[in-house]
């Protein structure tokens, strides 16, 4: 438990400073003016070294955690695993393209040139491209279109997320010394639209991500994927809600936006019948902030969220545990020559039942075979899977022995159509281990799969 909640909060803290890099960036080349004063300018700019220090530091915590999940927490198991892990995993190989884009951006945050800020976007958004390719997402596979999708959610909600906060940080106490009413106007309606954007493409990706990852609507109160997931649409709606007054209770008055649309009107007839004639127009400005921080405030709880769901076991895995097996024999099973011929060469109702095996040298060959990178085993310590595979939390309790033995030896015999469990051929994704088991190892590894309960 204490590892998956360390395991959240470094992934909250990635995600978050993911989505504060992306929002400055969005922010400072296409929200704000070319001329733009000085302080927020400059606010921006630390804002960005700042969140991209985190971004690099939560990437190194998670190689960490994953190496010592796999190896051991020892100096000198992460030392000798770390290498491993980056050379010879999907993950790793995903994290040396991550971070060497987080250092690359590091060297452009300190610029201030709009060329600079461009080539920073790129790369935010190629660490964007490596989270998506690093969630649950891409049990699909690197390039589909699930993971395009999954790449566009976030950099739609990193975007909105992000530049909330870096906008009320570029905003905020200079109202009125520093920007004047009329490019303060000319910011809020621009980020306001892009706001708009962004929430548009997040829930339709959003709605699409929790289709594929929910197999009905009882999953919400059933799962706990399907719970959070369910927080976090609460949160969301309460955000869109706080972002949908501030535009049409803030920035239409200050001239941003049309005050002839119909939301405009019929928010401006609620906002009379609940709280009477608006206030000052010259207050506009500091209203305007004090919605940005609570909006920023609330994205943060939203990225809290989605790094719960990251480290969780979705809905459409955790919902095939629920099933009942086929009973398997308590013991020998006795019959005559004459009738095993009558039943087709095989008892009544007959299974193949592999014999007793030492468990943890079982769960030892999971790891050393690193089983891990594919499939997700709840309670085992083994880091998020970063490859495709099913996950084995409970199959002890939800297959009998002899189909946990044959989807080691000949995965192809019974293909289950599905992603983690097919490829792109339409062939198993399980690997051949022929040449890599004896006998011996294959018994042992049977009964640690047969061991998993719930």
């Amino acid at each position: 438990m204490t590892i998956l909640v360390v395991s959240t909060v470094v992934r909250w803290l990635t995600l978050s400073a993911t989505a504060a890099v992306l929002g400055a960036l969005v922010v400072g080349v296409f929200v704000l003016p070319r001329a733009v004063p000085a302080r927020p300018a400059k606010r921006l700019r630390r804002w960005t070294t700042a969140a991209a220090i985190v971004l690099l530091l939560g990437s190194v915590a998670e190689l960490i955690l994953r190496t010592q999940a796999m190896a051991g927490s020892s100096s000198a198991a992460l030392l000798a695993g770390v290498p491993v892990v980056v050379a010879k995993t999907h993950f790793g190989r995903v994290w040396l393209v991550r971070a060497g884009a987080i250092v690359m951006l590091l060297l452009l945050t300190s610029r201030s040139s709009r060329r600079a800020r461009g080539a920073a976007l790129v790369l935010a958004a190629i660490v964007a491209l490596t989270t998506a390719l690093t969630g649950h997402l891409s049990d699909w596979g690197d390039l589909t279109p699930s993971v395009g999708l999954d790449w566009a959610h976030v950099m739609a909600a990193g975007t909105w997320t992000g530049g909330l906060a870096a906008l009320a940080l570029a905003t905020a106490g200079l109202a009125g010394p520093v920007w004047e009413v009329s490019a303060l106007t000319t910011v809020a309606g621009r980020f306001s639209r892009l706001a708009g954007y962004c929430l548009l493409v997040a829930v339709l990706t959003g709605i699409y991500n929790a289709w594929v990852q929910m197999p009905g609507v009882a999953a919400f109160w059933t799962t706990g994927y399907g719970r959070v997931l369910g927080i976090k649409v609460l949160v969301v709606m309460a955000l869109a809600a706080l972002g949908c007054v501030n535009r049409y209770g803030v920035v239409v008055r200050l001239g941003a936006g049309s005050p002839r649309s119909p939301i405009a009107r019929m928010f401006r007839r609620a906002r009379l019948i609940a709280a009477g004639p608006a206030g000052p127009r010259a207050a506009l400005p500091a209203r305007f902030v004090t919605y940005l921080t609570a909006e920023a405030g609330l994205a943060v709880v939203v990225l809290a969220c989605t790094a719960a769901l990251g480290e969780s076991t979705p809905a459409r895995h955790a919902v095939h545990l629920d099933h009942h097996p086929v009973s398997e024999p308590a013991g020998p099973v006795r019959v005559t020559m004459d009738a095993l011929h009558a039943q087709g060469g095989v008892p009544s109702n007959w299974l193949f039942t592999p014999p007793g095996g030492d468990v943890a040298r079982g769960r030892a060959l999971f790891s050393t075979l690193q089983c891990y990178a594919c499939h997700t085993v709840n309670g085992e310590g083994f880091p998020t899977p970063t490859g495709a595979g099913p996950d084995l939390t409970g199959m002890g309790e939800h297959h009998p022995a002899g189909y946990l033995a044959e989807s080691i030896l000949n995965p192809n015999a019974v293909i289950v159509e599905g992603p983690g469990y097919t490829g792109p051929d339409g062939r198993s994704t399980m690997p051949d281990y022929r040449e890599h088991l004896s006998l011996a190892d294959f018994i042992d590894l049977v009964a640690y799969l047969k061991s998993l309960r719930e």
